[in-house]
């Protein structure tokens, strides 16, 4: 059973930069290869490590990410090649050699204090590895996981073996007794054991509850006691040195998050889920409730550490929750921090130094034993739909879920948060299509609820330009932008269209008529023809510059998901479900459907200057050719069967590129017959892509932001 997890509230302001290792592209490109350094801007940070000998920080969360420092204030990123959500780091002894294990099996390995990690192969892995261990009176290192998962390594972590055994649980926890050198697992249907032969050989039990039976989720050594926390207000004692346990319960459904002790007053505190502390004093033998309220209201407490230089206890959690005693727990006073941001965990360097982490990159810093916090990387944890490059410039705008408009000025390294008033905060828009006027350098963003708004100096400051209330039920999913007639349309989802002919100030409303839902379209620009399609086949095109629309006949009832203009071939198409693919050499008037080699939905379509090349693309990792200008099309293997959203041109060598979801970004040096993948980081899904026409970067966003820099000395 994992911890509980509250979706954060987007508002963020400024990413600090990060250092990180460089993957490298196929070296399939002429003339010359390409060299990206991939870089998630955004990662969940999820557990830290002080490694003292060293003295550096570790962070580590999702994505492959392990971030370090030596002043908690300048962070870098590791070298990993790894992707997968990493969920332990422990170091041995001596801080020579340190261990990350993660999601898939995936493990690794560092020599230099976590700067660069190996990775480790364990064979075919169905497995995830939640926990890992240095047993220094050994020298053994213990990992352990789903599937009853136990491996041991006696080489410094360099080869491991599997333990066997009939489990077949999820183990979550390894832990050393310090006074008998111990080691002790703990994982589901209340499992506990112990091994006094270094991991060799385990007795394990379950402990007896009543159902449901919750899982032994983490091990703290207090003083005399070792606690097990578990769940539904669950924990175990043992004062045995873990030979035995003794089941406690605190009543109702907290998930125990953790443990401390203050040494000042003897006291003992369980932190919960559910922002209830239990507490015991010197002498006593039953558990008080405490209930820590901030402004009136209980937060998720997800780390409780004591401050020896204060002689005080310091809590943290979700949406700011920041609070400290100074009496062993009874009492406990707000701290200040400034944002509203969830710490997932806090780490303690010593001498009243914090670091607390969590969704998005966040991280915050404490060097007054947590009576103040600096905000170091603000929390960026936003799902974005769109994103766009201003032309003759490094600066970047991304738009997506609750309204967010976030702005890069330095081609997607570091970002902000541009706060938008919309009318009605409580429903702020999916913003789900973004524009820009080349005409006027007007940017547009649009979204449901009904709303329109825009930028005229580069997506600093935005104006509301459309706003339709909530009960209208307007929805907007796409913006077309038409530069010969210097026009806007916005397609509405039932039909209500809008136009503007002064760079989106105004809005003029016209009236499709339609049972069909329009989801997207597409101009041609040298016939001044818009075009819209979506639901069971429909479709409509305008000539005016979106005033007024006209349906047309498609012959097809089959959903149409994407659009594209050839305007070197004056011919438009259609792409839609089933493989649909339709034809139109007359600006819309009249569709054929042509077959496209594909049973797979297509959505997007891509052009190649170079060879006059067409290549369409959708689910499962459908591409498809053309090179007759869509008269006939051939299937294509991508080699992946992710969903395939957003193609782009690369910079300097005319590449296609293309990106979708699973991390997935696909490259073809020869106009789309083969394609190799990128290395992107992660294995979260993309949205949207762009290149930045002035160094080559390529910067993605959706569930994750990535960056991808590219070696300024290929770009030619």
């Amino acid at each position: 059973m994992r911890s509980m997890e509250l979706l954060a509230c987007a508002r963020t302001l400024l990413f600090i930069a990060m250092g990180c290792g460089a993957v490298s592209a196929s070296a399939d490109d002429r003339p010359a290869s390409i060299t990206y350094s991939a870089r998630i801007i955004n990662p969940k940070l999820t557990g830290s490590l002080y490694e003292s000998s060293s003295g550096t920080l570790l962070l580590w969360g999702t994505d492959g990410t392990i971030l370090y420092s030596t002043d908690t204030t300048r962070w870098q990123y590791a070298e990993t090649s790894a992707d997968a959500d990493l969920t332990r780091v422990a170091s041995d002894a001596a801080g020579k050699v340190l261990i990350a294990v993660g999601e898939r099996g995936t493990m690794l390995r560092s020599q230099d204090a976590g700067r660069r990690w190996q990775s480790i192969s364990l064979g075919a892995s169905d497995f995830d590895l939640r926990a890992v261990i240095h047993h220094a009176p050994s020298g053994a290192w213990i990992a352990a996981g789903t599937r009853g998962t136990i491996l041991r390594s006696v080489d410094g972590g360099k080869t491991w073996s599997s333990l066997p055994n009939e489990l077949d649980l999820t183990l979550e926890t390894l832990f050393v007794e310090p006074s008998s050198g111990a080691l002790l697992i703990g994982g589901e249907a209340g499992l506990i054991g112990r091994s006094t032969d270094a991991g060799v050989s385990w007795h394990l039990t379950r402990v007896k509850m009543q159902d449901p039976v919750t899982p032994v989720t983490a091990i703290h050594a207090l003083e005399n006691e070792l606690i097990a926390t578990s769940a539904l207000g669950r924990f175990l004692v043992s004062t045995d040195r873990g030979e035995t346990w003794r089941l406690m319960s605190m009543g109702g459904n907290a998930y125990i998050t953790d443990a401390a002790r203050d040494p000042k007053f003897d006291a003992l505190l369980l932190a919960s889920h559910t922002g209830d502390l239990f507490r015991r004093g010197r002498g006593e033998d039953s558990w008080e409730k405490i209930e820590l309220l901030i402004d009136g209201q209980k937060r998720f407490i997800s780390a409780l550490r004591y401050d020896a230089p204060s002689q005080s206890l310091i809590a943290v959690g979700h949406h700011g929750l920041a609070a400290r005693s100074t009496d062993g727990g009874q009492q406990w006073q707000k701290i200040t921090t400034g944002f509203d941001s969830s710490m997932e965990s806090l780490a303690q360097t010593g001498d009243g130094r914090f670091v607390g982490h969590g969704e998005g990159g966040y991280i915050a810093t404490s060097a007054d034993s947590g009576k103040s916090w600096r905000r170091v990387s603000p929390e960026l944890s936003l799902n974005l739909r769109e994103i766009l490059a201003l032309p003759d410039s490094d600066a970047m705008i991304a738009s997506g879920e609750l309204g967010s408009i976030l702005r890069s000025g330095d081609s997607g390294l570091t970002w902000k948060s541009i706060d938008v008033r919309y009318p009605n905060m409580n429903t702020p828009p999916n913003l789900r299509s973004l524009v820009i006027d080349s005409s006027n350098k007007v940017l547009i963003a649009a979204g449901a609820p009904g709303t329109i708004i825009r930028s005229e100096d580069g997506g600093n400051k935005w104006q509301i330009a459309h706003w339709t209330p909530l009960e209208k039920e307007e929805a907007f999913p796409w913006i077309l932008s038409d530069p010969r007639q210097q026009s806007l349309a916005v397609v509405e989802a039932r039909g209500s269209m809008y136009s503007s002919q002064d760079a989106g100030r105004t809005w003029q409303r016209s009236k499709l008529e339609t049972d069909r839902e329009l989801w997207q379209g597409t101009v041609a620009a040298n016939k001044s023809t818009l075009l819209i399609a979506g639901q069971r086949g429909v479709a409509a095109r305008s000539t005016d510059g979106g005033r007024e629309w006209q349906l047309v006949e498609t012959g097809t009832d089959e959903d149409l998901f994407g659009s594209y203009a050839d305007e070197r071939s004056n011919t438009m198409f259609l792409l839609g479900g089933k493989g649909t693919l339709l034809r139109s050499i007359d600006a819309g008037l009249q569709w054929r459907r042509v077959p496209s080699g594909t049973e797979r939905s297509l959505r997007r379509m891509l052009h190649d200057p170079k060879s006059n090349t067409l290549v369409a693309f959708g689910e499962y990792g459908s591409i498809v050719r053309s090179s007759d200008a869509g008269a006939s099309w051939q299937a294509i293997d991508s080699g992946t069967d992710a969903e395939l959203r957003r193609g782009l041109l690369e910079p300097g060598s005319g590449a296609l590129v293309i990106v979708g979801q699973q991390g997935i970004i696909l490259r073809s040096a020869d106009a789309g017959r083969t394609w190799q993948r990128i290395p992107s980081h992660t294995r979260r899904h993309f949205r949207s892509a762009v290149f930045n026409s002035r160094n080559g970067d390529l910067v993605l966003v959706g569930e994750r932001v990535v960056r991808l820099a590219r070696a300024a000395a290929t770009l030619h």
